[in-house]
């Protein structure tokens, strides 16, 4: 005993670093109650403040088996942690569950950094106190004034106005719709803030948001989001100044029935080339895309995403097929995604939250985990950040063969491969089974049954013939990939 005590005080002695080690000493071998040989009770003491060099040299004792440091481990980070929480934090599974894509761990890591910025090419914002600060100046690229809903054509202002849908609209379809406020509720799931005591939590909780509108009444045409993606990545285009923030992450919530485009794929290679991740919905079809099309979930150099719900099986809305990278969760009747949102029905109004499903839904959650992604390695090319996002996934229920992808996106285990990913520009990922660009389609017709003002009629042209009708009849318009929402007006919080 006056051997290890003189043994301790020596090492402390020689402290150079405020450590903690345990020292496992050698137990003896006693019988146990059912006659089998059984250690005793662990044998072990604490060391403070010595330096690992002393600390090793307990080695030379033959009673000391083993030596660990003494780390200290901490909660989990979730909001409230640090901060006064978020009013809706717990209805957002999606985060946090079994079914949900481990963002606790992933914000022991990263909460996201304030240099990334993610575009949301979608139907414009409106003002939120749970975004405020964190929406930097956008476009609106809508070059319809029918469909803008604001007297002009594009601007710099990517408010937005409200698609809602009344008889007087083209694409009305006998019944009217509120407006939809979609923009907003998918910049929440990016980057709402967190730990402000109201309202829901963002994935990438300190990234900016870059608004770009592209959807108005009806849809929006294919040339508008084009544009929209080519100027979110510091492209120019006509009618709007330059974009003084390119975008690191591009989120397309959006698409329609038909082939991968020469405008569309032009659009998203100058994106991907200089150096913006695209995310894209998948549909919300039911549709095996394998033998069916949907733009712009079947254009190159994307990452294109499929909808998940609670159980961690495929939403049953949900587009599947080999052309599908990754699942996220998008809800379904049994559980929406929560997030930001507008009481208006048709104006907006005063700022709220619901909940929305679709795999408009999921595609935010991917664009959010690359912000994180790249707030921990902002070096790494588009093709890399897509192959750990696949390698890193995790299962999710699936009864399609090879129907949804590399399986559901893990937060946590994403950036820790992206943590050891060496930036190569060489890389090539692999590209999704589509149709070459511009290759003719039968002509479509379809609607959605979102709980927005979008109508969704989608007229695809075959062969230089224009259906009869409405604003399809002169170019195509894609609507946005959401076909159900759910609104949860009991648990809404207004301001």
């Amino acid at each position: 005993m006056v051997r290890w005590i003189s043994l301790f005080l020596l090492l402390i002695s020689l402290s150079a670093e405020a450590k903690r080690f345990i020292v496992h000493h050698r137990a003896k071998n006693e019988r146990g109650r059912a006659g089998s040989f059984a250690l005793t009770t662990e044998k072990r003491s604490i060391i403070t403040g010595a330096s690992e060099a002393a600390v090793k040299s307990l080695f030379s004792n033959e009673e000391v088996v083993s030596i660990e440091e003494d780390i200290i481990l901490e909660a989990t980070l979730e909001p409230g942690d640090v901060g006064s929480g978020d009013t809706f934090y717990n209805q957002q599974w999606h985060y946090f569950e079994t079914s949900g894509i481990e963002l606790p761990s992933a914000w022991d890591i990263t909460t996201g950094s304030q240099d990334i910025v993610v575009a949301i090419v979608d139907t414009g914002m409106t003002n939120h106190p749970d975004l405020q600060s964190k929406v930097i100046p956008g476009a609106d690229l809508v070059s319809e004034s029918a469909m803008a809903g604001d007297g002009d054509g594009r601007d710099n202002d990517a408010t937005d106005e409200g698609d809602w849908i009344t008889f007087s609209d083209s694409c009305f379809q006998g019944m009217n719709k509120d407006s939809s406020w979609h923009g907003t509720h998918v910049a929440g799931t990016v980057a709402a803030h967190s730990d402000n005591g109201i309202g829901v939590t963002g994935v990438s909780w300190n990234s900016k948001i870059l608004p770009v509108r592209v959807l108005g009444k009806c849809g929006g045409y294919l040339s508008d989001i084009a544009d929209g993606v080519r100027w979110a990545a510091g492209g120019s285009v006509a009618g709007v100044t330059n974009n003084q923030n390119p975008a690191d992450v591009i989120n397309l919530s959006l698409g329609g029935r038909g082939n991968c485009t020469t405008t569309m794929q032009s659009a998203i290679d100058f994106a991907v080339s200089q150096g913006a991740v695209v995310v894209v919905a998948s549909g919300n079809d039911d549709q095996n895309l394998d033998f069916s099309s949907y733009v712009p979930a079947n254009c190159r150099n994307v990452i294109n995403v499929g909808a998940s719900n609670r159980s961690s099986n495929r939403s049953y809305f949900s587009n599947y097929g080999s052309s599908v990278d990754i699942m996220a969760p998008g809800g379904d009747f049994s559980a929406s995604v929560f997030s930001t949102s507008n009481d208006g029905t048709t104006v907006a109004n005063r700022a709220s939250y619901r909940g929305m499903s679709g795999t408009s839904m999921a595609a935010p959650h991917v664009a959010g985990v690359v912000a994180l992604i790249k707030s921990v390695a902002p070096n790494l090319f588009p093709a890399q950040i897509e192959n750990i996002i696949k390698e890193s996934a995790k299962f999710v229920n699936c009864d399609e063969s090879n129907g949804c992808g590399a399986g559901m996106i893990d937060a946590y285990s994403a950036i820790r491969l992206a943590e050891i990913t060496v930036p190569d520009g060489s890389f090539q990922g692999t590209e999704p089974i589509n149709p070459t660009p511009d290759t003719p389609g039968a002509q479509r017709l379809i609607a959605s049954d979102d709980g927005g003002g979008m109508c969704g009629s989608v007229a695809f042209v075959d062969g230089g013939k224009p259906p009869k009708g409405g604003l399809g009849a002169f170019v195509l318009s894609l609507v946005l990939g959401l076909t159900l929402s759910l609104v949860q007006k009991a648990t809404q919080r207004k301001f």
